[in-house]
């Protein structure tokens, strides 16, 4: 399954132009060519694989990036790293030396400029003299809407007017799940496109993975950036094949949050099991049971993971299931991993802009020992594009509605990108 979505941000003269792959019915285009006072958007990335020599880390990355001839008037700093760069302090050290906001997540696996690598930062520093960025972050607690309301209230207010986009960085929390914290920030921002992800490490309980904000490493805290001014941006999804999807669809009958409870009118293990999934398989985690949900709001169909069983049979999803949508089960594996991103990647060639990727861990941990491949795909695929490539505990995508209007969405088994141009 893949969507893809091109929307051309704010600009005197505004194009939309929304495709979507695979499902005709939602196909809406403007082809006008005719835009001006469109952003122009420069980009350049830098790598460290040094990670106890702090300062070495630090002059690296600066001399990389060789600032005094790059920036712009205006910049920020996308960061993805190894957990560990924060333990060191090289993480703090990187980010006190530049002149400019820093925000990103750290994750098991990312690539930049040709390097892929587990045990890695890197840095993709987006820089223009048209638009502008701000960055807050904001603490997820037991009172994290009004945090999110004061916090977003804040971070949009701009003399120029409403951010055109959201970069979302979203902690991996396992009391308050992402699509409720996203709910959160839609409402408050009033539906302003937000793309992300959450952060991601290479532990099986996710205990390290953090969210960074200004050389801060944090476990319960939602970093965002708001981009302003006339930024053209689009997005692709690659997720499961549709081809693979069983055509058997069943309704949510019951549910709680991310609690699956019923399945057509029956106790939802009672319905898995029906259909040939064992409790034992549905308990076996990440890349296992994917579904594809249909919130019966007129969007595309967004995946949803099943990540556990609890005592009394409910089926534990990695996003809200709410009643009344209606899922398939479908089937993902290496080889669905990488066609899917190969054809999401076709857009990439031929475009001035700078790329940001984050891909499900779940496809990450189905490619085995060849789990490099999707980063390399994306690499070879950007050639010469500045780029961000990594690892998400949970992706952050706006996806069209029936009407064209783009609606922020939260999803498990993707692969998301977003260029800038």
């Amino acid at each position: 399954m893949l969507w893809r979505i091109i929307y051309a941000g704010i600009s005197k003269k505004p194009v939309t132009r929304i495709s979507v792959r695979g499902d005709k019915s939602h196909i809406s285009e403007d082809d006008s060519n005719d835009r001006e006072g469109v952003a122009v958007i420069k980009a350049f990335t830098a790598m460290t694989r040094e990670i106890d020599d702090t300062k070495a880390a630090a002059a690296e990355i600066l001399k990389a990036l060789d600032i005094e001839n790059n920036l712009l008037k205006n910049s920020i700093g996308i960061i993805a790293c190894f957990s560990e760069y924060d333990d060191t302090g090289a993480l703090k050290e990187i980010c006190d030396a530049l002149p400019f906001s820093c925000i990103g997540a750290t994750t098991s696996l990312c690539a930049t400029g040709g390097e892929i690598d587990q045990i890695m930062l890197i840095i993709n520093v987006i820089t223009s003299d048209i638009c502008d960025f701000k960055t807050s972050a904001i603490p997820i607690d037991n009172d994290y809407t009004n945090s999110v309301n004061s916090a977003v209230t804040e971070l949009i207010s701009h003399e120029a007017g409403k951010p055109s986009l959201l970069l979302g960085y979203f902690p991996f929390n396992h009391n308050i799940s992402g699509d409720v914290i996203l709910r959160a920030v839609d409402k408050a921002t009033g539906g302003i496109p937000l793309f992300g992800t959450v952060a991601d490490d290479h532990l099986v309980d996710f205990s390290t993975a953090k969210v960074i904000c200004d050389g801060a490493a944090m476990r319960d805290t939602l970093a965002l950036c708001a981009v302003y001014g006339d930024v053209d941006f689009s997005f692709e999804i690659a997720s499961l094949d549709k081809e693979r999807i069983k055509r058997q669809k069943a309704i949510d009958t019951e549910s709680d949050g991310n609690l699956l409870i019923g399945v057509n009118d029956k106790p939802a293990l009672e319905y898995f099991e029906e259909i040939g999934i064992s409790k034992n398989r549905l308990a076996s985690g990440a890349g296992i049971i994917p579904l594809i949900v249909d919130y019966q709001d007129s969007t595309l169909p967004v995946a949803r993971g099943i990540f556990a069983v609890t005592p009394e049979g409910y089926a534990v999803c990695g996003g809200e299931m709410p009643p009344g949508a209606t899922f398939s089960v479908g089937h993902i594996d290496s080889v669905d991993v990488l066609s899917t991103t190969k054809t999401a990647l076709n857009s990439l060639t031929n475009e001035e802009s700078v790329v940001l990727g984050y891909s499900c861990v779940a496809r990450y941990l189905v490619q085995g020992s060849s789990n490099t491949e999707e980063a390399r795909l994306f690499t070879v695929a950007a050639g010469d594009t500045p780029y961000l490539f990594a690892n998400s505990g949970g992706e952050l995508c706006p996806v069209p509605n029936s009407k064209g209007k783009l609606i922020n969405h939260f999803h498990n088994y993707s692969n998301v990108l977003c260029r800038l141009m």
